[in-house]
Order: structure tokens, then sequence, then C-alpha cells
């Protein structure tokens, strides 16, 4: 018998003029969990849709084959292939849209499940869906249960979605970077939550991801792509200690960029750019004989320097963002003072580059436009605007044809590049960059960091990390605040990070990955952060 439960051979996908993924081979071992990296559109995902034969219109398999258990996965009838997608799989998608019915609550998606593939009654099938959000952690069930999708947040609707994927006990889960964007808190549960499943089911798990931090917590085996193609295939121990393909070290260099500190420097004596001085913010949600109130941030001060690069780390709606709104004067302090310092007014002086760049983004404007906006309020006169508008993209790295480009056709890097050229076309003092690598493979992040870095040294402009990522802050900042429920609770140098007193700081280091080469996941109990 096999050891094998899924094997693609000579695999090609292709649209009607090009080839997507090219001759892929691969083996997912039964009862283990495989790693399938490389970086955005290296074809992961669509390699994943062709194992359950669900490509997009106009995407085939045009040669090789896919066999689950023996049996090729397109030769398929439809009624057992109902069956394999049903039964003998699960998905998680990064994108939990994908998944629900924005006019069905949970409890629906559940129902709908159990009466497709099982003989369940009503009752029984109500009781095992509450049994498999309470498996998943969920504080409430029987609330979730009748909730609709829009009244969870995003790691509870992944907790949900992972409920949904595992309920019939699939014999393969494929997880397709279902921990991009969330903070590190709820990506070590939602990690847990699959390692759990897959040591006490003993099912099999295909985790696509472009972290390697995550590859060392999860992967038995690993599988890199790159441009389409397999290159190289080995257990996670041996790549980790002895890489071969060019896209492995690749990765594993960009790896190690964002595992260590950056370089600290003594905070300058001169006078800070801005100030923030006991400073809170609350927020009131009227009912019908009351008003709840939320205090988003609380009494918080902390100053920024010229030149430095300093970060604001936390867990999601922990307040980091209102903060950044308030410096930004884009809301009110409810207490307290922000105090601007600079040469420039404070709508030049400071600038904003969003997490999500293409929602600050007119669809309908090349990207010449959108980085020329700020040169109409604040250069007129001053130069000629194609021209600066092309120098500062050059700064950012970006071709000169790009100028031509609409938003929809660049990638998520260049887009976060667009976003960073526009704010610093007007010279600013400070900039302030709220999670600008949340939606970015860790390839990309590497060089935005190595970017900003040396845009830093050579304007000589403050900047402000807003992230949850710590190891993104560790690597780009020189001091790091600490947030929780509103509050600062510790500032350090980034070197010092780790070895922190503080019990917040300890369980936010706790939830990262190890970054530490070759280590395993059962080692990690010997760790002491």
């Amino acid at each position: 018998m096999t050891d094998y439960l899924l094997e693609a051979e000579n695999l090609t996908i292709s649209l009607p003029d090009i080839d997507l993924v090219a001759n892929a081979s691969f083996r997912i071992r039964k009862g283990k969990i495989t790693a399938l990296i490389g970086e955005s559109g290296s074809g992961k995902s669509l390699t994943a849709r062709a194992v359950i034969d669900l490509l997009p219109q106009e995407v085939t398999v045009t040669s090789g084959s896919v066999t689950f258990l023996g049996e090729n996965v397109q030769m398929m009838s439809g009624n057992r292939k109902r069956e394999y997608r049903g039964k003998s799989l699960g998905f998680v998608f990064q994108d939990t849209w994908q998944t629900f019915d924005p006019l069905r609550t949970i409890g629906s998606h559940f129902k709908e499940l159990f009466k497709t593939h099982t003989s369940l009654k009503k009752r029984e099938a109500n009781e095992e869906a509450i049994k498999l959000l309470r498996l998943v952690k969920m504080k409430d069930p029987v609330h979730v249960f009748r909730s609709y999708p829009h009244e969870l947040s995003g790691g509870m609707r992944q907790r949900v979605q992972l409920a949904i994927a595992i309920a019939l006990n699939p014999t393969l889960l494929i997880a397709d970077e279902p921990t991009t964007a969330l903070d590190m808190k709820i990506q070590f549960d939602i990690l847990s939550l699959i390692r759990e499943w897959q040591e006490e089911s003993g099912g099999t798990v295909l985790f696509i991801t472009h972290d390697l931090g995550v590859v060392a917590e999860m992967a038995d085996d690993v599988i890199v792509m790159s441009n389409g193609q397999v290159i190289e295939q080995a257990s996670a121990e041996e790549l980790f200690a002895n890489p071969e393909s060019d896209q492995a070290k690749k990765l594993l260099e960009d790896y190690q960029l964002l595992s260590n500190p950056s370089m600290v420097y003594p905070v300058k004596e001169e006078n800070p750019i801005m100030r923030v001085e006991d400073v809170s913010k609350t927020f009131y949600k009227k009912k019908w004989f009351r008003s709840d109130k939320f205090e988003a941030v609380r009494d918080v001060t902390l100053q920024i320097h010229p030149g430095e690069i300093v970060g604001l780390i936390g867990e999601s709606g922990g307040g980091k963002s209102t903060l950044a709104r308030l410096m930004l004067s884009l809301e009110t302090c409810s207490r307290g003072t922000v105090s601007w310092y600079g040469q420039k007014e404070l709508r030049r002086g400071i600038q904003w580059v969003h997490q999500d760049p293409i929602a600050s983004f007119d669809p309908r404007w090349t990207v010449e436009k959108i980085v020329g906006e700020g040169f109409d309020y604040w250069k007129k006169g001053e130069g000629n605007k194609k021209e600066e508008v092309a120098a500062v993209l050059q700064k950012v790295e970006l071709p000169t044809f790009a100028m031509s480009l609409y938003p929809h056709e660049l990638s998520g890097g260049m887009r976060q590049r667009v976003a960073l050229a526009r704010a610093l076309l007007v010279e600013p003092e400070l900039i302030v960059l709220d999670e600008p690598f949340a939606n970015l493979d860790m390839s990309s992040q590497a060089k935005m960091i190595s970017l900003i870095r040396s845009l830093n040294e050579l304007d000589e402009m403050a900047i402000f990390f807003i992230s949850h990522d710590i190891r993104a802050a560790m690597a780009l900042c020189q001091r790091i605040f600490v947030m929780n429920e509103g509050r600062i609770v510790e500032e350090l140098p980034s070197d010092k990070l780790c070895q922190s007193k503080n019990e917040y700081t300890q369980a936010l280091l706790s939830y990262m990955p190890i970054p530490i080469r070759g280590l395993r996941r059962n080692e990690r109990e010997e760790i002491h952060v």
C-alpha cells in the first residue's frame, strides 16, 4: 500500500494562450502536514484548486494528472466528484467571504452541509454544528450559530470556516493562506487548531503559505514553487538545513531578514517633530435609552524625533489605527493633545500609507495621476510634475512605464510602492505606515523593509510603523511601543524586545512562529522568550 494520499504527475494548468503551471509533480504523504510555499503568483493556489478540480473559468488542466488514493481526480464521475469534494476534502480559504453567503446565518451553512452529505436530522445537525464551533474554541457557540457572517470578526470567521471544513472529518484538509493579514494571536490560534485536528484525527493537511515561520512551526514536508513550477520538495528539516534551489535559499534569506532586529541608534537629542501627551479617545454607541461608551485609546504619551523609525505593535482592535488617526488629525482627541513641530504644515508634513492601498486609489486614474495628486495641492509651480512623478517612482524602485498603468494592473507589492511614492512626492517629515505589509508575501515584505530603510537614510524622514507583525517591526524599527486595549504598556529598543519582562509583550512574543533555522515545533516548549 502506498504511503501517499495524493500525487500530481507533470500537471500543467493553462489559459488558452499561456501555461500558468507547467509540469508540476509532487506527492503528499498520508497523515502529515505538507506546506506548499512560494511567492505570490507562483501558482500555489491554482495548483490547490486543480487538486479539487475547481479551477476558474477558461483555466484547464491541459496535461498531467492528480490522483487521490490512486484514483484520477479529473476522471471521476459527477457524483463521485461531489462526494470527493464534500466528504474527502475540506478547504479553508484565505478570504472567508468565498465560503459564506452574507444573507444566511452561520447555522444555515452547517445545515446545508449536513443535509447534503449526511442523514442527520435537523436537531442533530444543529447540535453537531454547535459542537464543532465549541471545538474551534468559540466562546459563545450558540450566539455564533445564530449570527450572520458580517457580525463576526475576521478571526472568528476563519474559525467558523475551519469548523465547516472539518465537519465531515475529511481525509485531506487544504488550507490556502488561512492566516494572512491576521494578527499574531489569531494566527497562533488558527495554526494550533489545525495542528490539533491533524494530530487527533490522523488526517492529512496541505498548507499553502508564503511564511517560512509558519512552515517551521507546522510542516513535516515542503513543496517549493516558483513561476508555475515545482522546483524542490523535501522534508522541512532538510529544506531549512540545506536548501537546494535558488528560490528556497532566497525565501530563507528573506525570512532571516524578518527575524533579525534592526540596528538601534541612540535617540537624537533634538526636539521631537511630534509629541502625543495623555491622549484618549472615547466612542459612543447610541441605543434606545442609553449610550454605550468604548475607550479606544487611553492616556497615551509618546514622541517621535526627526529621522527615526518608531514602531507600534499590538493585537487587532487594540487602538493602533485610532491612535494614528488622532495623530493625523482625522479624529479629535477626547482628552490630551497631539503637537506637531515640523517645519512644514501638518497636512503636508505628515503622510499616511494605508494597509490596503487600492482602497485609497481611484480605479479610473493612472499611476501618474495617483502619485501626482499631491503635486497639485502642495508643489504647483515648483517644477515639472511628470518629471517629479517619474523621479519618485524610481526612488521606490518602480519602472517608468508603471506611470501609465491602472491600479488593477498592479501586484500587491507594486500598489504599496505606489502608495509610498504618493506620500514621498510632497517631501513629508513623517510618514505613518499603517499595517503596510499585512497582505504581502514574505519576499515582498523583505523588499519593502529594505526600501523603507534606504529611504529613511536618504531623506532622513521619520517613520511611524504600525503593525501586528512583531517580526516586521523588529526588522525595521529602532524603538517599539507595545499597545494593549488602548494603552501603551511598554517602550523598548527593538533589539531588547525579546528580553521584555512585561506580561503582555511576552504573550505577543510567544505567538511568533519560531525564527530559528531547523527548529521543529515539538521543540517549542524548550524556548523561553
